[in-house]
């Protein structure tokens, strides 16, 4: 469920940013459990920015017992050229690629836009969200760090059977203060990510972005979006404690008012997984490795050469 909250700060990052070209890179680093602790994985992600351009590089392999023996790993390479606006898959082990244009998204009515009337099955009975600061810190791959908990509790009902259920998405959050070489590389992320958007034909206004969130989580709980919004309080208010937000970092507080600012996730391994029920549905880490603003080489945003089209 962390993707789901990562996912939305994506959506945020593209508010309120101008073009402002450069080069930017930046490695991270993934672990999931999988689903119920099957189909585990880690990998390395490393996203390069150049003006209009991006080239991500992956490779992952499964941890599990089983899978690790049975699959080797995987890379990838996916370079996305707004100017030109075309896509590359490249694959470096056939060392094939393959090109697709970039189109703008076709717009679907919903059901309301047409005037129809959908029947609701689920009701939701709490949306709960708050964010505490725990005072634990830590230095994480060289980023000084302070730990926040974020949790979002969802409750429903179903409408014809009166069935109650509930989900948890809980996030550990480490946070760094920006620094120059942070904050220049955020304006390259970002002002790619804009362009992209608008090559698309995506709109992004607070309020869509909002939405879009929204969606998401709707997508995941199987509840309406209107319904999530209209179940409780969004956002808990907290009384002047650990668990208000007034006083928090920029890059937490904003979260609840733009989701500006670098985060970097993690769990922490010394403590078990719980087991049986009380395992989650699905946990994911997502670890900076590293952020730099080095020049990158212009043909890394390229097919390599005696690369052939699939």
């Amino acid at each position: 469920m962390n993707r789901l909250l990562m996912m939305i700060l994506g959506t945020y990052l593209l508010l309120g940013v101008g073009l402002a070209w450069g080069d930017a890179t930046m490695e991270t680093t993934f672990r999931t459990g999988g689903i119920k602790g099957a189909g585990a994985t880690e990998g390395t992600t490393i996203r390069r920015y150049q003006a209009n351009k991006m080239v991500e590089s992956s490779s992952s392999k499964f941890t599990g017992a089983i899978l690790s023996r049975l699959t080797g790993g995987s890379e990838s390479i996916n370079i996305t050229r707004v100017d030109k606006g075309v896509y590359w898959s490249i694959d470096p082990k056939d060392r094939t690629y393959s090109e697709s244009p970039i189109e703008a998204f076709q717009k679907k009515e919903s059901p309301q836009e047409r005037g129809e009337k959908e029947k609701p099955s689920i009701r939701i009975t709490k949306s709960e969200f708050s964010v505490k600061k725990t005072g634990a810190s830590e230095t994480i791959n060289g980023f000084s760090c302070e730990e926040y908990l974020l949790t979002w509790l969802l409750e429903w009902e179903e409408i014809e059977t009166k069935a109650k259920s509930h989900s948890t998405m809980t996030t550990n959050l480490w946070t760094t203060p920006e620094t120059a070489t942070i904050r220049k590389a955020q304006a390259e992320e970002n002002a790619f990510h804009k362009a992209y958007a608008q090559k698309l034909g995506v709109s992004h206004s607070p309020e869509e972005a909002k939405q879009m969130g929204m969606t998401a989580f709707a997508a995941a709980s199987g509840a309406p979006p209107e319904e999530i919004e209209k179940g409780g309080a969004a956002a808990r208010e907290a009384e002047p404690s650990s668990d208000s937000t007034s006083g928090l970092p920029a890059n937490i507080s904003g979260l609840l008012s733009g989701l500006k600012g670098r985060i970097l996730q993690k769990k922490g391994e010394e403590k078990p997984s719980p087991t049986g029920k009380d395992a989650p549905f699905f946990s994911s880490t997502t670890e900076v490795k590293s952020i730099n603003i080095d020049s990158v080489p212009a043909e890394v945003f390229e097919i390599p050469a005696g690369y052939t089209r699939k």
